[in-house]
């Protein structure tokens, strides 16, 4: 007999609940999108010594709005910001999709 696993992984839960649903499969992508966003606007910041502020000016952008992509919490088009900040930093941006997931370097 196989013993169900206890899990209080909130992630694993919510997938155990709702995974299969189309709604919450696309809003898992769009986060795990921003968020990936988010982890590289930081390392891109942060490998060129700049504060949030100093990169906002180069990108045309608010300190606010660095911050809101770098914690990924960023309403508008992160991906769209992520370009913004590449080029402002003269980084090239390369999107693949494999599979459902996104792959992002700069």
């Amino acid at each position: 007999m196989k013993k169900n696993r206890k899990t209080s992984d909130a992630v694993e839960l919510m997938d155990k609940w709702y995974g299969g649903d189309s709604e919450w499969d696309q809003m898992l992508v769009e986060e795990r999108l921003k968020v990936q966003v988010g982890q590289i606007a930081y390392d891109l910041r942060a490998e060129a010594g700049l504060s949030q502020e100093a990169l906002a000016k180069l990108a045309g952008t608010s300190q606010s709005i660095i911050s809101r992509v770098e914690n990924a919490d960023y309403e508008g088009s992160a991906l769209e910001m992520l370009y913004r900040i590449c080029l402002a930093l003269h980084r090239q941006v390369d999107v693949q999709r494999l599979d459902k997931k996104i792959a992002i370097a700069c």
